[in-house]
């Protein structure tokens, strides 16, 4: 039966939910692994040490040379004069070639670390939309915010809490890999802080050009409709 319980963990790793559902999953199954006993650990290591991978959309990848480092200044007039005859499926493709697919949810598809984009219209104008992919950390999100944990032998540990357990406390320290954890010991703890440096990374857009840019918002504001007027070609 536990063979089975954790084995169910790989099926429910893609449903679909909202923000917080993959962390919750994964907590409950560090919870039941948690109560075992070193026997049951033993018995059950082939189903624990597999864990369960959400399958993700599927995108084509190139080697992408740095381009610039854009400015908010540079593209917002362009955007604000209103988006015409872009490409949809390039700015999809996009959307998963700078990782945006590995922490956001659009559409239905994606991860679930950070906050669905798909009504981003309704909530970003233009420059705002620009100010979170080019500079991430000029604000934060209370919701979505990082801390550092220092710790009393020399440590700093940044991401976000996924998990209390007695005197042990998991981070994730990398938005792209909801699976990269450090562990650390409660007890070790000396002060916990908000961090200052958003989790997003930065630099996302800096190996794109401009129209590719424009494509990629054009996907964003689309809300994953294909015949928007955004994308007709007059």
């Amino acid at each position: 039966q536990r063979e089975e319980y954790f084995h169910w963990f790989h099926k429910a790793a893609n449903y679909r939910g909202h923000n917080s559902f993959n962390g919750f999953m994964r907590n409950i199954r560090s919870d039941a692994i948690a109560s075992l006993s070193a026997e049951e650990r033993a018995a059950l290591k082939s189903s624990i040490d597999n864990v369960p991978q959400p399958s993700s959309p599927k995108f084509t990848f190139k080697e992408r040379a740095f381009v610039k480092k854009w400015k908010v200044d540079e593209l917002a007039p362009v955007l604000e004069q209103g988006l015409t005859g872009r490409n949809f499926d390039r700015g999809r493709n996009l959307f998963g070639e700078t990782k945006c697919f590995a922490c956001h949810r659009f559409n239905n598809e994606g991860g679930g670390t950070g906050p669905d984009l798909t009504q981003v219209v309704g909530r970003f104008g233009p420059r705002d939309l620009l100010e979170s992919l080019i500079e991430p950390s000029k604000v934060i999100s209370d919701q979505y915010a990082a801390i550092d944990v220092f710790t009393t032998d020399g440590r700093r540990i940044s991401g976000r809490i996924v998990n209390l357990a007695g005197d042990s406390m998991s981070v994730n320290t990398d938005m792209l890999d909801p699976n990269k954890m450090t562990n650390v010991n409660r007890n070790l703890i000396d002060t916990i802080a908000p961090s200052k440096i958003s989790m997003m990374p930065d630099g996302l857009i800096d190996t794109l050009s401009r129209d590719e840019i424009l494509d990629l918002v054009a996907y964003l504001y689309s809300r994953g409709d294909k015949s928007a007027k955004m994308f007709r070609k007059e």
